[in-house]
């Protein structure tokens, strides 16, 4: 195998009022205490409120983690270029062999937006759950192979590329679990599916997932309807204007009823974790839109969801996703861009667990 996955240890839960020490011996889904000084009562039951807490690392293992504990890894791609993996082990076993998931962000993001919720709610439901940082974001490698700094992720091809050598890392065919620009990579994926020396996948989720068109069709709808819209999100993202104001990652990203020591939180990560830009937008407008699915991909499962409050990426693209993998698409109501963080985000784990449980 090409790639490698090497271990660096494992990011401790510390229990409600273990300030500045390390947890060592701590019981799956006891009370967490998240970076915004809140209590996660993290019970069985509501399992998917751990708060992993990023920096706490205990010494290397050579074991596998136990329930509740992320453990941290770096995968190593063919051309050196190491990438942050995060992996949560499923909570107990299932009755039934289930795919691993695989989650993958979208721009100005990293691995931490899956494991604040999403993570810790899967692997309750017995799954194994991955989440990668691509290349030049999050916890991920920030210079070329010669060592120079980057400019941008890349293109869609090689972000494909990176994806898929991830994807043949893992023990067995995941579930690509996608997000707004990392949607794009997942439906690039499928487009080339059966390409010799593509890894073989057991679905894919587009959620809040740009449309193999790409967003100049959005663009252009946000500016028929608002220009006051279309010049604050276009600012958030080529001025990361959310980086500096609560109000507009909150206007981007969330909902207005979001707790605001959580937006405070979420706002920290996203200012910090994607000095980088994930892809070229004017590069990218010349190999879209991307073709036809491809006959090898056309029983692969697909589910796509989209927030009916998402500035982001509007209803319309999600209709055209979900028109692509030939699916019905799932609205959730009231939720913003960011459906794994926001305020109803329990709702959209909810109704993709729904349709993982039967594939």
């Amino acid at each position: 195998m090409a790639a490698s996955l090497a271990a660096v240890g494992y990011a401790a839960l510390r229990p409600a009022g273990a300030q500045g020490a390390l947890f060592r011996a701590p019981t799956p889904f006891r009370a967490a205490r998240s970076s915004s000084g809140g209590n996660c009562n993290a019970t069985p039951r509501n399992a998917a409120r751990i708060h992993a807490r990023r920096g706490i690392v205990c010494a290397a293992a050579t074991t596998a983690p136990e329930p509740g504990f992320v453990r941290e890894q770096r995968h190593t791609l063919p051309d050196g270029v190491g990438l942050e993996l995060l992996h949560l082990p499923a909570a107990a076993a299932s009755a039934s062999p289930r795919p691993p998931l695989l989650f993958v962000h979208g721009s100005y993001h990293g691995a931490w937006c899956w494991r604040e919720r999403w993570m810790p709610y899967f692997a309750a439901a017995g799954y194994e759950c991955y989440a990668v940082s691509l290349r030049g974001q999050g916890g991920s490698d920030r210079k070329t192979p010669a060592g120079e700094p980057l400019k941008v992720s890349g293109d869609l091809d090689s972000l494909t590329d990176d994806l898929a050598s991830v994807v043949a890392a893992l023990p067995s065919p995941p579930v690509l679990v996608a997000h707004s620009f990392g949607a794009l990579l997942a439906e690039k994926f499928v487009s080339e599916y059966g390409r010799p020396g593509r890894p073989a996948l057991a679905g894919v989720a587009c959620v809040c997932g740009v449309p193999p068109t790409g967003n100049k069709q959005i663009v252009m709808r946000v500016l028929k309807d608002s220009l006051w819209k279309a010049w604050k999100i276009t600012w958030a993202f080529v001025g990361k204007s959310f980086a500096r104001s609560l109000d507009e990652a909150r206007f981007t990203f969330f909902s207005e009823d979001l707790p605001k020591g959580d937006l405070i939180r979420y706002q920290q990560q996203l200012a910090d974790c994607s000095p980088v830009r994930l892809l070229d937008l004017a590069a990218l407008n010349k190999v879209l839109p991307l073709p036809a699915l491809p006959p090898a991909a056309r029983g692969l499962p697909a589910f796509v969801g989209g927030g009916s409050t998402d500035l982001v990426v509007d209803w319309q693209a999600v209709q055209e996703t979900a028109a692509w993998f030939g699916v019905q698409p799932t609205k959730w109501e009231d939720m913003a861009h960011d459906c794994m963080l926001d305020t109803r985000w329990e709702q959209a784990a909810a109704s993709l667990r729904k349709w993982l449980d039967g594939i």
